[in-house]
């Protein structure tokens, strides 16, 4: 058992501190190592419960929340936040919540918190992407691309290159699905003129007529597809 001890002469008896998940004894000087040995497993029982109860309060204001909500694709997406034995990611299938479940070990709540439901949404948005990249590419006469990656970039919603490798933004996920969709025919459009040439954009336009709607809305609300807990 970890403690700091602290002697006195004025102390007649030895005494015990909790403060901040620490624990400090304080003993006359007089009093022998061996006997404040003893002395703390006689209480110990008492003190690795008030460490614990330190600990979860420690844990709740570090993240307090139990419920919170995010966009999924474009539709508000309830989530609760409890404690499991194990983490991961479950969705109620009748009502849709989304339930992210850590282990008690877990020490970074937050983060991974936040981890679990960037898997999810990774998740859902892949789902998504491949079975419009399928249909698009039949409507468009395209080949299916080699690869297609999800990564969360800053300044860009997809990106396509010469190996016929596709990427997509994981902040899509929040975005309308007609959005989306955009962005996957404009990707798809770059298999075939990898530039942005007024060719390229015909080829948009012909399997997209309302990509200037769709490029206008990520210019104005792209920035508020972020996961944050409210």
């Amino acid at each position: 058992m970890d403690y700091t001890l602290k002697r006195s002469k004025r102390r007649k008896t030895v005494a015990v501190k909790i403060a901040q998940q620490q624990l400090t004894v304080y003993a006359p000087h007089y009093v022998s190592q061996q006997h404040i040995h003893e002395w703390l497993l006689s209480k110990e029982s008492w003190i690795n419960a008030q460490l614990n109860k330190q600990s979860q309060q420690a844990e709740t204001r570090q993240f307090p929340m139990r419920s919170g909500n995010c966009k999924l694709f474009a539709e508000t997406l309830v989530i609760n936040f409890i404690k499991d034995t194990k983490t991961q990611w479950q969705q109620d299938p009748s009502t849709g919540a989304l339930t992210l479940s850590l282990s008690a070990r877990v020490k970074n709540k937050q983060g991974n918190y936040q981890h679990l439901l960037e898997s999810f949404l990774h998740s859902q948005l892949e789902s998504y992407i491949e079975m419009r990249v399928s249909d698009y590419c039949q409507q468009m006469g395209e080949a299916l691309p080699a690869l297609i990656r999800i990564q969360i970039y800053k300044r860009r919603w997809g990106s396509c290159n010469r190996k016929r490798e596709l990427t997509f933004n994981l902040h899509l996920a929040s975005a309308p699905t007609w959005v989306i969709d955009y962005v996957i025919v404009h990707e798809l459009a770059h298999l075939k003129y990898l530039n942005h040439s007024m060719q390229f954009w015909h080829h948009v336009a012909k399997f997209y007529p309302e990509y200037k709607k769709a490029s206008d809305w990520l210019k104005d609300q792209g920035a508020s597809l972020q996961w944050v807990f409210e």
